[in-house]
This record gives C-alpha cells, structure tokens and sequence, in this order.
C-alpha cells in the first residue's frame, strides 16, 4: 500500500492511496496517515482511485480517521474510488458518514464550505 501526501493551494490536505486497503495495506498506512492527518484541523480529501480492494478493516480505517477528524474540528471526504470500491462502501453504509465524490471540484467546494462554517 502506498500512500502519498500533498497540501494542497486551497488549504486541503490530500492523501492519495495506492494498493490494497486491507490488513497489511492498512498497518503499512496507519501511522504515516494519523499523524499528517491528526496534525492540523486542515480538510482531508482522500483519493482512493487507485485502491483495487478494500477490506472490513479498510473501512474502519477509514471511518475511525473521519470520527477523528471531526472531534478537532476537521472533515474527510472520499474522491474517486473504483466501482467496486463504491459498492464495498456503500453496501457498508459509509457513505451516509464520508462524503464520497467523483469529481474533484465538487468534493474541494464540499471541504471548502467545511472550513468557513
């Protein structure tokens, strides 16, 4: 699992995951991603386009860091994931927790609207 991370002109931090989000992916991920993410109340935009299977714990992962994120007075959305990947969070329901978005422009207005409120 790889994991790259960007701060972004607009103040969003995004994370990109490339890899498989499952046991090993996650625990190769885990603390790089809590201790960028924990660092600051900066937007998170997670880009899961490259993320070929996602695991219960996959989830978890992702769902915990949003909790976080949101108890600091942050956000974490989702943006491109594959299909697949879409239906895995879904039928989890994740989706009604994490925004999920397709379109690059529309998930930075959704964080950039989180940052002025």
């Amino acid at each position: 699992m790889k994991l790259e991370l960007n701060d972004l002109d607009n103040g969003i931090k995004q994370v990109k995951l490339c890899g498989r989000l499952d046991f090993k992916g996650t625990n190769e991920i885990e603390e790089p991603f809590k201790t960028q993410v924990e660092s600051s109340k900066s937007p998170v935009l997670v880009d899961i386009s490259e993320v070929n299977f996602l695991a219960s714990i996959g989830i978890r992962f992702l769902l915990s860091n949003a909790k976080k994120l949101v108890k600091i007075g942050g956000k974490m959305v989702i943006l491109n994931p594959q299909p697949m990947v879409e239906e895995v969070l879904k039928t989890s329901g994740i989706d009604q927790l994490i925004e999920i978005y397709n379109d690059y422009e529309t998930a930075c207005i959704a964080l950039k609207t989180a940052i002025s409120d």
